[in-house]
């Protein structure tokens, strides 16, 4: 998982927790938090919680919106990821 798989994953799903990213990527909880987490360091992501369940959600910021666009831009004029 890189972090454009995760910022497109986010871009496609709208919003995400640990538990998403963990199934989606076939990785740990603990890991796909810490992803998370990273992201919400990095201000590419705004990270809040859910009152109802206590859970983390994540959505892109536009500042994540913007490195996704350069990731992709930038692997199609290398041909590909």
């Amino acid at each position: 998982m890189t972090k454009h798989d995760l910022l497109q994953h986010l871009a496609d799903a709208g919003q995400a927790d640990a538990m998403d990213i963990a199934n989606t990527f076939g990785i740990t909880y603990p890991a796909a938090g810490m992803a998370l987490l990273r992201l919400a360091r990095q201000g590419l992501v705004h990270r809040y919680v859910d009152a109802d369940d206590g859970l983390y959600y994540c959505e892109l910021s536009e500042r994540g919106h913007a490195r996704l666009r350069f990731f992709q831009t930038h692997s199609e004029s290398e041909g590909g990821r």
